[in-house]
């Protein structure tokens, strides 16, 4: 709606938009809160997968580091 389509609204059926709207709002976030909420538990659920890839790569390194200093010497 363009501004000068507001003036054609009546206050009470401007309060109700706004009411409406507000409500519809509200419950977009509560929505946004939940993704952002079942997104963390996925996170937490695969968290021993994640463990143990930085694990498996820290591993990798060290093997690495361990045969360079082993061709220097």
């Amino acid at each position: 709606m363009a501004q000068n389509e507001y003036e054609d609204i009546s206050t009470k059926k401007l309060k109700k938009l706004i009411s409406r709207t507000e409500k519809t709002l509200a419950k977009l976030q509560e929505e946004l809160e939940k993704r952002n909420l079942d997104d963390q538990h996925s996170e937490i659920d695969h968290l021993e997968e994640h463990i143990d890839e930085a694990e498996h790569s820290l591993a990798n390194f060290v093997t690495f580091l361990k045969e360079i200093l082993a061709d220097k010497r």
